[in-house]
């Protein structure tokens, strides 16, 4: 079967469109970036589907997992 790595998803925390690589050839983002388990198990509580890069690697660094405001 073959991946369209040509498809964008959106992240649910902030919005911006992304490409999730987990069934594409190279390592995916969220497999880059190392989430204790406590926002690793909001993340999943909050959110239907795969975060951007960037929120991964705020949330990591200690950013909070609930959306940050849309002014």
């Amino acid at each position: 079967m073959a991946v369209n790595q040509d498809k964008k998803d959106t992240c649910p925390r902030c919005g911006a469109s992304f490409h999730c690589g987990i069934a594409g050839p190279g390592p995916c983002a969220c497999t880059q970036v190392k989430l204790d388990t406590r926002p690793l198990r909001a993340m999943m509580s909050l959110y239907p589907s795969c975060l951007c890069p960037d929120c991964l690697r705020a949330i990591a660094a200690g950013a909070p997992v609930e959306a940050p405001a849309r002014g």
